[in-house]
């Protein structure tokens, strides 16, 4: 199977899966995950690019266990 393929097939998975938690939770308490993942994605694009290269390097030290003594300013 090509990758392609396999990615489709994990894509509709994941689908299925969101609109079945989605019928079977509390609108409050999906809505708050979209909530947090919106203002993630919000927070990313109003960074400049040396912020979001700093955050991403913070992120991949951390991914390989080194101390990280500090983390890029948090943009409002």
């Amino acid at each position: 199977m090509t990758f392609t393929r396999e990615n489709q097939k994990q894509r509709f998975r994941f689908i299925d899966q969101w609109a079945d938690y989605v019928n079977t939770h509390n609108d409050k308490d999906w809505s708050r995950q979209q909530n947090v993942i919106i203002n993630s994605c919000v927070q990313t694009a109003s960074m400049t690019k040396e912020q979001y290269l700093a955050m991403k390097k913070v992120k991949q030290e951390m991914k390989h266990g080194k101390n990280v003594k500090s983390a890029p300013k948090k943009i409002r």
